[in-house]
């Protein structure tokens, strides 16, 4: 049961998951009706172009398992990523698409790129990192009714460490850089955006 439950954790709180309703809010919160629009096409380019990769890779040998439990499989997916956040950032840019999803797009790049650098030598967890960092956001965006979210992070913890994915350190510090990183793109290059 408790396999079960982690493995579901472990599922539903992949960045993959956590971005719609994520994208949603912020979308609709940045710019009504019209933002939902947005959020969704953001969701499909910065979701669906590195969830194909691994499907794609998963099929052809590329990655052993759709959570990258190898370390070294880590920095190709993530630089799959990183194309798909500067895409979505172009089509934001271009089309004047709403403020706080240019925000939470660049959040990504920028998390991408603390997690390719750190990836390249070490295995964080990048569960917690976007844990961290989603919910970093919705405090910034939402405030203290948002706090709750921050219980989401322990859970996702359990969920990694029950099922062997990672260590304590690993797990530390992949919420940290969520968190960390969307701090400071939320509150030093918002006004930038």
């Amino acid at each position: 049961m408790t396999d079960h439950l982690a493995r579901w954790i472990s599922i539903l709180f992949d960045s993959s998951f956590l971005s719609l309703p994520i994208f949603l809010a912020l979308g609709y919160v940045s710019a009504g009706t019209s933002g939902l629009l947005w959020a969704a096409l953001m969701f499909v380019i910065v979701t669906g172009i590195p969830l194909a990769y691994l499907l794609i890779g998963r099929k052809r040998g590329w990655v052993s398992d759709m959570e990258l439990s190898r370390r070294e499989e880590r920095p190709r997916f993530i630089l799959v990523s990183l194309s798909s956040d500067v895409l979505a950032l172009v089509v934001l840019w271009l089309g004047n698409g709403p403020h706080l999803l240019r925000l939470i797009i660049l959040t990504y790049f920028c998390l991408a790129i603390v997690m390719f650098t750190i990836s390249s030598f070490w295995k964080i967890s990048m569960h917690m990192a976007s844990v961290g960092g989603f919910a970093t956001a919705l405090v910034f965006v939402f405030g203290v009714p948002a706090l709750w979210v921050i219980l989401s992070l322990p859970l996702v913890a359990w969920a990694r460490l029950h099922r062997r994915k990672h260590d304590i350190p690993q797990l530390i510090a992949g919420a940290l850089a969520g968190a960390l990183t969307t701090a400071l793109v939320f509150s030093w290059l918002n006004k930038w955006i």
